[in-house]
């Protein structure tokens, strides 16, 4: 199977995330959170949808076989259980960033949203490009 990611590009938002929204908010530490934040991109999602949508309606030729929507603990979370019990081994920095300046840490940890993990069949990997780069994600 194939890796892959598809969506928006990682930014240094979204780190710590899940336990940022756990604790309690306090003008105090309001600061601190910034780069906690979640920030949405509709846009994005809708075309990661109209991708999945293609992809679903090819019936038995969808290259997909399985989906991980991105969430807290970013690729750390979601590359790790999309391929689990296989495993897999990874080049994160070929994961797609909109600033360069990130650490492999936090491309690790960035909880950025509209972006998710799929396996897809090695088959299909042409023809899922080509409806990737359709949509442009």
């Amino acid at each position: 199977m194939l890796i892959v990611k598809v969506g928006g590009p990682a930014y240094r938002i979204g780190i710590g995330g899940g336990a940022a929204s756990s604790r309690v908010q306090s003008s105090e530490n309001a600061a601190l959170d910034f780069d906690a934040v979640q920030r949405g991109d509709a846009e994005m999602e809708n075309r990661m949808n109209r991708l999945m949508r293609a992809c679903c309606d090819l019936g038995e030729g969808n290259p997909i076989v399985s989906v991980h929507d991105q969430g807290a603990g970013g690729n750390g979370n979601v590359l790790k259980e999309i391929v689990e019990p296989a495993g897999a081994e990874y080049d994160i920095r070929k994961v797609y960033v909109g600033d360069n300046t990130l650490s492999v840490l936090e491309i690790w940890g960035a909880e950025y949203q509209e972006n998710n993990a799929l396996l897809i069949r090695p088959a299909s990997r042409a023809l899922f490009q080509e409806m990737a780069d359709r949509e442009n994600c």
